[in-house]
């Protein structure tokens, strides 16, 4: 993988988010271009791992916040639930697109959504930047990660519905899954790792 590449298939996602046709065009969509995508997952840890510090340092400012958590293990839980939660969602979508007859537009949807949760992971980690930096407190950071979250959501149902090939009702189906399947690994490794238990993610 090279930096156009990356750049291209940044490009692309957003082209997905936004409907345009010109997406088909920016990601390689061959067994070596799957493979690459997975690039997508290593370039978005130290993304992850920005966001879930600033993401821990707005739980602590917070002083109705009920459980000290230690930082250690909530980046641990993060991360590891990152990486689980990729695979695991992966191999699911592999055997429900079976299931669904759309097993020919698999590898497009695997290569859109590798880069697409990079893509969404820079989204989401921006409006901390900011923060970050002390520049606005925690509820304008709170605020404006609410946009990140619809950007999330939306870039599912499109990889869905416009790469898969699965129709409506089926792609909601496809995001609301997603979206349960993050929460209960994110549960699940904050319950074994966590001292206050459950609270990751």
């Amino acid at each position: 993988m090279n930096g156009n590449e990356l750049i291209r298939a940044m490009t692309g996602a957003f082209y997905l988010l936004m409907g345009d046709e010109r997406a088909r065009g920016c990601f390689d969509l061959t067994p070596a271009g799957a493979m690459r995508s997975f690039t997508g997952l290593l370039l978005s840890l130290p993304v992850l791992f920005f966001s879930s510090t600033a993401a821990w340092r707005l739980a602590m400012s917070n002083e109705n916040f009920p459980v000290e958590i230690p930082f250690g293990p909530f980046i641990t839980a993060e991360m590891l639930g990152t990486i689980v939660f990729w695979a695991a969602f992966l191999y699911a979508m592999s055997r429900i697109s079976r299931a669904m007859g759309l097993s020919g537009a698999y590898l497009p949807y695997l290569v859109t959504f590798n880069w697409g949760m990079l893509f969404t992971n820079l989204v989401f980690a921006l409006p901390l930047v900011p923060y970050s930096l002390g520049l606005y407190g925690a509820g304008p950071a709170l605020f404006f990660m609410l946009p990140a979250l619809v950007v999330l959501f939306l870039y599912h149902w499109r990889i869905a519905r416009d790469v898969l090939g699965a129709e409506q009702g089926r792609a909601i189906a496809i995001v609301l899954f997603a979206a349960l399947l993050s929460f209960s690994i994110d549960q699940i490794f904050g319950f074994l790792l966590i001292p206050a238990g459950g609270l990751a993610g």
